[in-house]
């Protein structure tokens, strides 16, 4: 007999499943909620009252044959998967022991996986090309001139991936709700040219074409000729092979991002791109002038129960870490450090203007006062000055960056992403540049600031207060048999005559 499993979904329906020991449950799930009718990215399974893990196969979940598995409505509400990609050697500069990791939502598909970590939006920032991949084609060691598309073929523990349809298809579907996942990246080549690919791609994928930042109008993604592994030079293609932009229309309507004003960016005499935002035009701080509304600060009943579960966590005993998780956490920080190659780093003067340059991993602290001193007026730049970032860690505080060239303001340092650095004048600096409202830019980058707007939040909107219901008129007016009146003694506080 074969094996099989019993789906039983809330309405007590059943579907059987036939089963092989390399079936993973997620086709199970789908085989099910097709027979049954339901969507399977909105349900998951359950055995004797406990959540399967989807990404097993049958013979690893350790499910026997006959076995009742419940359908149970999964969470609305996307996860957060962590996916580490391990590279091929060709594909692996920049990546520490040839691997980039993320996060991604459980709801992202893994073409679009593939594409953020391609365009550098996922991962160490570098761009790289996973999905639009060309070879020639070679007889008898002459390249025919023909280029033939080089598809990425995807493992996940057991699973091969590579066909377009399973591309299409989330971590969410494949299982993965939570938690780490990796997935090795390997290249294949198909009996497809490249122009055939593209169209074919546009079709499968014109629904994800908003969201990813490398794509054509068609969905595509665009073939970098720099990229196609070929001796001679690559053929662009013509327009007579790109679809028509009305065929390809999205699918579902993507609402654009609130549009704001781009400040103006200047490029000073060390090739470095800066943006300059000038001081606010009034005394009174623009968070001092936002309403607020006093029931914020009223603590609610799930914050009481959330305070309550933290103080009872606190007082548990903890197992301390040992040393190679330690030094495994120390070397996991390393590698996150080291692949950072750049960092946004905003100086704010004391008369509250802005500049916010770019700073890359050769840079110095020295370079970084360098650099704020060339936007001093001339009357100010032989002045003695501090520098000082602000850490968001637990321990928050202030620390102070060194003028010197062998500390690196992203290696030793350690900045990372967006720092905001306080400037403020030495003690030994003269009296003058201590003054109020003191203009200390160059008049040049003066003349080129913007206003810094601060988008403000949506205001909530007041929540209808439904009445709750009450006793009627009638139940009201009325009293119970055996009411006693108010202000009567009761019956067993009265003291009997003798």
């Amino acid at each position: 007999m074969s094996s099989h499993v019993v789906v039983i979904d809330a309405t007590a329906r059943r579907a059987t499943i036939k089963t092989t020991p390399t079936k993973h449950l997620t086709d199970i799930l789908q085989e099910a909620c097709s027979k049954l009718g339901y969507n399977s990215s909105q349900y998951g399974l359950k055995h004797n009252r406990k959540q399967l893990d989807l990404s097993l196969s049958f013979r690893l979940s350790g499910l026997s044959s006959g076995a009742k598995l419940e359908l149970v409505q999964a969470s609305r509400s996307p996860s957060v998967v962590t996916v580490g990609l391990q590279l091929p050697e060709s594909e692996a500069r920049g990546a520490p022991n040839g691997r980039i990791l993320d996060k991604f939502p459980s709801t992202t598909t893994l073409w679009l996986v593939l594409r953020k970590f391609e365009a550098g939006v996922a991962g160490s920032g570098l761009t790289r090309n996973f999905t639009s991949r060309a070879v020639p084609v070679t007889d008898d060691g002459e390249s025919s001139g023909s280029l033939y598309y080089e598809a990425p073929v995807l493992q996940i523990l057991e699973r091969k991936l590579s066909s377009f349809t399973d591309l299409q298809k989330s971590l969410a579907q494949l299982g993965f709700n939570s938690g780490n996942v990796l997935i090795r990246l390997s290249f294949r080549r198909t009996e497809q040219r490249i122009e055939e690919a593209m169209l074919e791609i546009g079709e499968f994928f014109k629904s994800e074409e908003d969201d990813t930042p490398a794509q054509d109008k068609s969905g595509a993604p665009t073939v970098d000729p720099t990229e196609v592994k070929t001796e001679e030079p690559v053929q662009q293609l013509s327009a007579a092979t790109q679809p028509e932009p009305s065929s390809v229309a999205a699918s579902e309507p993507v609402t654009p991002p609130p549009t704001t004003l781009e400040p103006a960016t200047s490029t000073t005499e060390s090739g470095r791109t800066i943006t300059v935002f000038s001081p606010p035009s009034e005394d009174t701080p623009s968070s001092a002038q936002i309403a607020y509304n006093e029931n914020d600060y009223i603590p609610s009943i799930e914050h009481a129960q959330l305070h309550q579960r933290l103080l009872n966590e606190s007082s548990r005993n903890q197992r301390l870490p040992t040393h190679a998780e330690m030094a495994a956490k120390a070397k996991e920080e390393e590698a996150k450090q080291a692949a950072i190659r750049e960092v946004d780093v905003k100086v704010r003067f004391p008369d509250q203007s802005q500049v916010v340059a770019k700073f890359g991993t050769s840079d110095t602290g020295q370079s970084l006062y360098e650099f704020v001193r060339s936007c001093l007026a001339p009357p100010f730049a032989n002045e003695d000055f501090s520098l000082t970032v602000h850490t968001a860690s637990r321990s928050q505080h202030t620390s102070a960056i060194p003028s010197s060239e062998k500390r690196r303001l992203i290696k030793d340092i350690g900045l990372t992403g967006r720092v905001l650095v306080n400037f403020s004048w030495a003690e030994n600096a003269a009296s003058f540049v201590h003054e109020r409202r003191t203009e200390t830019l160059r008049p040049e980058l003066r003349s080129q600031a913007q206003q810094l707007k601060v988008e403000q939040p949506p205001e909530p909107k007041e929540q209808e207060t439904v009445p709750q219901p009450g006793p009627s008129s009638a139940q009201g007016d009325a009293k119970p048999s055996g009411a006693r009146k108010s202000g009567a003694v009761p019956k067993w506080l009265k003291l009997g005559k003798k």
